[in-house]
């Protein structure tokens, strides 16, 4: 029989039979390379109601709805990326545009198991936490530089300054 993975979980699948039923099946059951992922089309014996030596169906397209999960968080993780380096010439803006997609595009794609798009992720909420520091300090540093000139004033007098 043909089905599709809808997901897996604590060390069990659900699949999408024929007939619309779906059937659970243990991971030992698995009888493919890798590991198995929603969207995913397989074949299967049932056996009891449940779902034995499963199998990928090599070249199969994934099922629908899956596909457009998995592109959703690649696509905010790139639109992440995008925003990051927006915010070199935009400083806060685009980069808090960049962790607040990170954050949800890791965690889409660690539900979808997409390694490309975690990366992406990662990539952007890293980035945007790094560039938000930095900003930080850099604020910091000129608020420094110009309070202490203005205690330097203060404690020296300015009647001694040459501007």
């Amino acid at each position: 029989m043909r089905g599709t993975i809808l997901g897996i979980h604590d060390g069990r699948g659900v699949l999408l039979g024929e007939a619309e039923r779906r059937l659970e099946f243990p991971l030992t059951e698995w009888r493919s390379g890798g590991s198995p992922f929603p969207g995913q089309v397989v074949d299967y014996i049932e056996e009891g109601g449940q779902a034995r030596a499963v199998f990928a169906v090599p070249g199969a397209s994934p099922g629908a709805g899956f596909s457009a999960a998995q592109s959703n968080s690649r696509v905010l993780g790139i639109i992440g990326i995008i925003c990051l380096v927006a915010g070199f010439l935009i400083p806060l803006i685009p980069t808090i545009a960049a962790f607040v997609l990170g954050v949800i595009a890791a965690k889409q794609a660690q539900e979808d198991r997409d390694d490309t798009s975690l990366l992406l992720a990662r990539i952007s909420w890293i980035g945007a936490v790094v560039m938000l520091g930095l900003g930080v300090l850099i604020v910091l540093s000129v608020i420094a530089f110009v309070g202490t000139l203005g205690f330097a004033g203060l404690w020296g007098g300015w009647h001694d300054w040459n501007f």
